[in-house]
């Protein structure tokens, strides 16, 4: 051992310690990474995401630290595991507590600052300003001007960043000239045909740029027309307040609901991101038409959850029971697990077809069969037991291959001693095989609840939560949502304003929901386990 360390710290063939050098490399590695890391930061915090690029200084000293302190480096091998969990695990679940106390939302996304300066950046075409008829040019780079012609005659050429130019009809350019005395090229410019035109409007976006003077600029404002823009909204620090140039209504801010609001009580284009403390979680509970929906999507939540479970798991002891001794129960259960083994994704489509009313394969079957088929898109009823059963068709292969492998590891001797004993099959079953398997396969089926409990990917591509509840339209919920999908669609649906903030609230929520089930379902698994123990 002491010979090694001796050789560790040996000098090279250079005269310079390995050591050294190993610690040099290793300073150089973290100082790259922490350049990139700051930099990045510094990239964040300028489009207004401070939160991130706090956590990435945080996330670059703390890695810094573990490699440079002696006390932590036994941590040092984990740093890149331990930056990526905080940064994609920890920061979203701070974050996302964060969110819910603020209202961020549609209209609410930037802070106060940010939503000034887009607003700035829009523009107005005053009603006395001239009006130009305009006709395209461009160069080699990619740049672009006009040829402009007023209402009575006048003409002029325009490139950005540069003051009007006046030119003549054909006379200023070089020829040939068209039959408007249009030239074909103008300083470095050639004209551009109709197709090339089209093209620019649709890549290039020619509606924002600026052409000519930068402080009189001229921008185009249809297929045939331009103007002198000027910019229509300026913030007045003095008053706190946006002004509208084109109209000269004051939009003073208001920090409490992050919005600026004029004396009218009309409100400018873009609101600000602000803290509204509880507000979110209050409007859960005290809102009826966010109470009502949330309590039936939260009972039916748990029913869909507990009855797939029930459901999938007495299926898949079923079969794994009736196949233990089967001839070809092999190749029999290789069919069976067919629907675990086809991604759920496909499935679920391939049920939605059959399920269809015009046309689907069931429907019409049971149409041709009885005359009748179950509405499933429009009776409430109907659509949750066609969710509960595609889930039963996805899910019971599982519990048929961990019943399977439960069974076989119950040992034959406790049955010998119960038919001794004069026990029946359905008291064997009852008060061997199942309180025995419940132990085993407790866990899975806690787990399976609360992967049920979060199951969106069923939810949204069967039905789309469909049918819808009546009296909610924003955003529309439906029967067969879960709690996840309900927040899915104050978040992101485009049936309604994307309210982040109370998404977010309502995720809180949802996890000391499944949180509290997941500790009551615990209770119950430690009672399997002394059944268990007592058989």
């Amino acid at each position: 051992m002491a010979a090694a360390q001796a050789k560790q710290r040996a000098p090279s063939p250079t005269g310079i310690s390995l050591s050294v050098v190993a610690y040099s490399l290793r300073l150089l590695a973290i100082g790259i990474v922490s350049v990139f890391s700051f930099w990045l930061a510094v990239q964040v915090g300028r489009d207004g995401n401070l939160f991130l690029a706090f956590a990435l200084v945080l996330i670059a000293v703390g890695v810094g630290a573990i490699n440079l302190i002696p006390g932590l480096w036994p941590l040092r091998w984990m740093s890149p595991g331990l930056a990526l969990m905080a940064l994609l695990a920890i920061y979203p679940l701070i974050y996302t507590v964060y969110i819910a106390f603020t209202n961020y939302s549609d209209g609410h996304l930037y802070t106060k600052e940010r939503a000034v300066q887009l607003m700035s950046n829009a523009q107005y075409l005053p009603a006395e300003s001239v009006s130009y008829s305009w006709e395209l040019y461009g160069n080699d780079e990619g740049t672009f001007a006009l040829w402009l012609t007023t209402e009575e005659g006048a003409t002029f050429f325009a490139a950005p960043g540069q003051p009007l130019a006046t030119v003549t009809l054909n006379q200023s350019g070089e020829a040939p000239y068209d039959k408007d005395g249009l030239p074909a090229t103008f300083n470095g410019f050639r004209q551009l045909s109709g197709k090339e035109r089209l093209q620019a409007m649709r890549d290039a976006n020619l509606q924002t740029i600026q052409f000519g003077d930068p402080a009189n600029p001229i921008g185009i404002t249809s297929r045939s027309s331009a103007g002198n823009y000027q910019q229509k909204w300026v913030y007045d620090a003095e008053q706190d307040a946006v002004v509208d140039k084109e109209t000269n209504v004051i939009y003073k801010a208001d920090v409490s609901v992050g919005e600026f609001v004029a004396a009218d009580g009309s409100h400018a284009p873009l609101g600000f991101w602000v803290q509204v403390g509880v507000e979110n979680f209050t409007r859960i509970f005290t809102s009826v038409s966010i109470r009502e929906p949330l309590l039936r999507v939260f009972g039916w939540t748990i029913a869909f959850a507990f009855f797939s479970v029930l459901t999938a798991f007495s299926l898949g002891l079923f079969m794994a029971l009736m196949l233990d001794k089967f001839p070809g129960a092999r190749f029999i259960k290789s069919l069976l697990i067919i629907p675990y083994a086809v991604p759920g994704m496909i499935s679920i489509l391939i049920w939605r077809g059959m399920l269809n009313p015009n046309g689907g394969v069931i429907t019409s079957s049971l149409n041709g069969l009885l005359g009748w088929a179950p509405p499933w898109h429009t009776d409430p009823g109907w659509a949750k037991v066609a969710v509960l059963l595609v889930n039963l068709w996805l899910a019971f292969p599982y519990f048929m291959l961990i019943c399977t492998g439960a069974l076989q590891s119950i040992s034959s001797a406790i049955y010998e001693a119960a038919e001794v004993d004069g026990a029946n099959a359905w008291q064997r079953f009852w008060s061997l095989t199942l309180p025995l398997l419940l132990v085993a396969v407790g866990p899975l089926l806690i787990a399976s609840f609360t992967y049920n409990f979060n199951n969106f990917l069923l939810i949204e591509a069967l039905f789309g939560g469909g049918p819808p509840m009546v009296g909610t339209s924003a955003p529309p919920v439906g029967h067969t949502d879960n709690l996840i999908s309900y927040t899915y669609r104050y978040a992101f649906s485009s049936g309604g304003s994307r309210e982040y903030g109370f998404a977010s609230a309502i995720a809180i929520v949802i996890f000391f929901m499944v949180g509290g089930l997941t500790l009551f379902q615990f209770r119950f698994t430690k009672r399997w386990e002394e059944v268990g123990d007592n058989v």
